[in-house]
């Protein structure tokens, strides 16, 4: 599942996604490694301009602190994203009998 995070503060946020929380809770590895850095892992980062909505963010950095700890401050506004999978069961899917309440032009009727 992912969320949508939009920046409600007047300047602009900058995160570090860690890898002890955000990589752990993502399930991948998602640091860069760059070279000369003695194999080192570049953290990742999410950036939010001021008034800007960023959509499709992994929910594991909901699970980074200094972003868990800004959404309660209310300087970012979070959103939950419902998966787009196409209704599989039946009790989701319309009775057949609301299709069967069209009105129907009856013999003998102009």
């Amino acid at each position: 599942m992912s969320v949508t995070l939009t920046n409600t503060l007047g300047r602009l946020v900058t995160f570090v996604l860690p890898h002890e929380s955000y990589c752990l809770a993502r399930g991948t590895c998602a640091c860069g490694m760059q070279p000369g850095r003695g194999g080192r892992r570049l953290p990742s980062s999410l950036t939010l301009a001021t008034g800007v909505t960023l959509e499709d963010v992994p929910e594991a950095a909901l699970c980074v602190p200094a972003v868990a700890a800004a959404i309660r401050r209310g300087e970012v506004a979070l959103k939950r994203q419902a998966p787009s999978a196409p209704p599989s069961s039946p009790s989701l899917l319309p009775a057949p009998e609301a299709s069967a309440r069209v009105s129907r032009k009856k013999r003998g009727a102009s």
